[in-house]
């Protein structure tokens, strides 16, 4: 398993429904930790499952406000 973090900056603050579907996307395979520090997000994924943007797609699939990749 390789661990790999990625920040994402977020467009707005999440709110309470966004923050449930945060808690849903812990039941993906391959993503292992999601940190919100005020308008930053980062996810610790396995890299042997996931690439970048499939991490980027499951975000935007979860309906989250994603400004950008802060990479």
């Amino acid at each position: 398993m390789t661990k790999i973090q990625l920040p994402f900056s977020l467009a707005t603050p999440l709110d309470e429904s966004q923050m449930n579907r945060i808690a849903d996307l812990y039941g993906t395979y391959g993503i292992l930790r999601i940190k919100i520090d005020g308008t930053n997000l980062i996810v610790e994924f396995d890299a042997t499952r996931f690439s970048p943007k499939d991490v980027e797609a499951a975000l935007s699939r979860a309906g989250l406000p994603l400004a950008a990749r802060s990479v």
